[in-house]
């Protein structure tokens, strides 16, 4: 069974490698970057709703995260972009094991 994710990254790096490690693995990837108050590459609603899971690669909170309400009501993970950045294959891995 296909995985869905959608990320909210801090930057273009972390979210290249997310996309690059969810190819690698079939996983379905849907992200943004979210930087000085601007989304670009915002997910829909439509495309949170049918996510398996949520992942917040931010080095800020969640409450800081813009139009946050489109994930209330979601399973979610936060990391670090650091450790995506390191090894993003490994982080999804983690994670998808353990929605599993």
């Amino acid at each position: 069974m296909t995985k869905n994710i959608v990320a909210v990254c801090d930057n273009e790096i972390c979210k290249k490698e997310l996309e690059k490690a969810c190819k690698y693995l079939g996983f379905i990837i849907k992200a943004e970057v979210q930087k000085d108050f601007k989304i670009k590459n915002e997910i829909s609603i439509e495309e949170i709703k049918s996510s398996n899971v949520v992942l917040f690669a931010i080095d800020g909170t969640v409450e800081d995260i813009e139009k946050i309400e489109r994930f209330i009501e979601c399973e979610y993970y936060e990391v670090e972009p650091k450790f995506i950045i390191k090894d993003a294959k490994a982080i999804i891995d983690e994670i998808v094991s353990d929605i599993n």
